[in-house]
């Protein structure tokens, strides 16, 4: 079970018509090509549960949660998790 390593990227989508706003979260590997595919996540409390899911604790996630909701785009940076669990959450193809 290889781990990867890069950056997780969450951005807020203030949605079009006919697309409800929401947050796109993808894995930016640091390097090398993967096929990688942004989760989406409808609401804050969504986007703290899917951040919990990938592992972080739910300070982190809450904190990472309301930087993107103020902020628009945030990146956290060394984002290692074995891509198992990234390919699980729907991260990676």
């Amino acid at each position: 079970m290889p781990k990867l390593i890069g950056n997780l990227q969450i951005k807020l989508n203030p949605g079009t018509e006919g697309v409800r706003p929401h947050f796109e979260v993808a894995f930016v590997p640091y390097a090398g090509r993967l096929n990688t595919k942004p989760a989406k996540a409808f609401s804050h409390d969504d986007l703290v549960t899917l951040l919990t899911e990938l592992k972080l604790s739910e300070d982190d996630a809450s904190k990472w949660a309301g930087r993107a909701r103020s902020q628009g785009v945030v990146l956290i940076p060394s984002f290692e998790r074995p891509d198992s669990l990234l390919r699980e959450m729907g991260l990676l193809a």
